[in-house]
């Protein structure tokens, strides 16, 4: 799988001894802070409670809504070549009333005899009381798992609610993500001779100054961030999402920074046993961990996570399995409701992001992995440098382009002006000469040119 360190440990026996801070009213939290924002080409659709009758998922993004205990179907067409990817990510307001691992989402691909996928998922809220986004995927690998799963033709998609009574009752917005990955030309690697070892050490952790980022609702609007020091302000309730380039071969290591709470000279609010939490998603928005919030106290603490190297292999392996593709990776920074007894304006928390690993080349896709979302370019890495969104590449892009259109038909409007002086030049040397010219202060006539040669204008 892959690899946390936090502090939960060190004084999860002092919890028995210390209260818990007072609960922040749900509606004051949600009112304050921004909800998760789904794709801008995202299409709304209706899942359905029959298998019958569900609407068909091409490749793309789509928005639902999911009520405590509903089970929707979607329907989806696959080929024999490509491994695919349909991912929920539920969307609950910020703050919003959850009891831990008794609220979430579960999914599986079914084939239409009701056969289930190798890959099921399963979202879950690592802490109560406190909503924030959640995502996973259900997956149909080629090369390995169920014999039936890896024929053509169609299959269903289900999504399920499990939401206790005295949980949230409103319904949720999700946003379903299909991904298709190209399938490789010859044989499939199979599972790496070595994964990561459990004990492994943390490398060593950038220094300096911190870099301004700037985190997103989810994973759509998620600023970029590459190595180095990263910082940002929440407020308690919020999530934020960051992404991170990594290509085959890498490894991605991120720390997470709590300050110390300011002191005020009142009565400490006490330990809060679930208070924030890093968590890191796959580029098919699945989360790699279980378990992610930290403890605090107040003192100045942290929470570090590694993902195992990217290896297409992994895919098949016992651990590391969401590591099997390069792409954009996603870091989710969570602040309890309840640290609003700390830090009632918001706090700046740090990220240490390390990326180990020289880039390696990517195995031989029968289609253009990066298009599709499994790949890094050099113009990721710049993006990740420069701290910015998917939405703000795009646009650098499309101005790029039409500064380049403007410079193409500037110069062919150039080059034609001058090849049109050229011509009137040439037929005016061979032209004969005609009679004098009008008079000084006369009005010109034909096209606002006087006229010349045997009174007929010059067109």
């Amino acid at each position: 799988m892959v690899k946390r360190r936090g502090t939960r440990a060190g004084i999860a026996a002092a919890a028995a001894a210390l209260c818990v801070a007072g609960s922040v009213p749900e509606t004051a939290v949600a009112a304050e802070l921004p909800e998760y924002a789904m794709a801008v080409d995202a299409e709304p659709v209706k899942g359905a409670e029959s298998s019958a009758g569900g609407p068909e998922l091409a490749p793309g993004r789509y928005t639902d809504s999911i009520g405590p205990g509903e089970e929707k179907f979607y329907s989806v067409t696959l080929d024999a070549s490509s491994t695919v990817y349909l991912a929920a990510t539920a969307a609950p307001r910020p703050g919003a009333e959850v009891k831990g691992y008794g609220d979430g989402l579960s999914m599986r691909l079914l084939t239409t005899d009701g056969e289930e996928c190798e890959t099921r998922g399963r979202t879950r809220f690592d802490a109560a009381g406190s909503a924030y986004p959640v995502s996973d995927y259900a997956a149909r690998r080629v090369g390995g798992g169920i014999e039936e799963c890896q024929q053509a033709g169609p299959y269903l998609f289900e999504v399920v609610r499990e939401s206790p009574e005295d949980s949230d009752q409103s319904r949720w917005p999700i946003e379903i993500s299909h991904l298709v990955e190209p399938g490789l030309k010859g044989t499939v690697p199979g599972p790496p001779s070595t994964l990561p070892e459990e004990d492994e050490e943390a490398p060593t952790l950038p220094a300096g100054t911190p870099k301004k980022a700037r985190g997103g609702t989810g994973f759509n609007d998620a600023g970029g961030v590459g190595a180095g020091v990263w910082q940002d302000r929440l407020r308690p309730g919020e999530s934020r999402f960051y992404r991170v380039p990594v290509d085959w071969g890498q490894r991605l290591f991120a720390r997470l920074e709590m300050p110390n709470a300011p002191e005020d000279g009142g009565a400490s609010p006490g330990f809060l046993a679930d208070a924030f939490a890093l968590q890191v998603y796959n580029p098919a928005r699945a989360g790699l961990y279980d378990n992610t919030f930290e403890s605090y106290t107040g003192e100045h603490a942290s929470g570090e996570l590694s993902t195992g190297v990217v290896q297409y292999g992994s895919r098949f392996a016992d651990k590391s399995r969401g590591t099997s593709m390069a792409g954009w990776y996603y870091l989710q920074v969570t602040l309890h409701k309840e640290l609003a007894a700390y830090f009632p304006d918001g706090t700046d928390v740090t990220l240490r992001v390390v990326l180990t690993g020289e880039p390696k080349e990517a195995p031989e896709y029968d289609g253009d992995a990066v298009e599709a979302g499994f790949g890094v370019t050099d113009e990721d890495r710049e993006a990740a440098a420069d701290g910015l969104t998917a939405a703000e590449v795009a646009d650098a892009a499309a101005d790029g382009e039409t500064m380049r259109l403007v410079a193409y038909t500037g110069f062919g409007t150039g080059t034609l002006l001058l090849a049109g002086l050229a011509v009137w030049w040439l037929v005016a040397r061979r032209r004969p000469a005609g009679p004098p010219g009008p008079p000084a202060g006369a009005v010109p006539t034909g096209y606002g040119y006087p006229q010349q040669g045997h009174g007929a204008p010059y067109r």
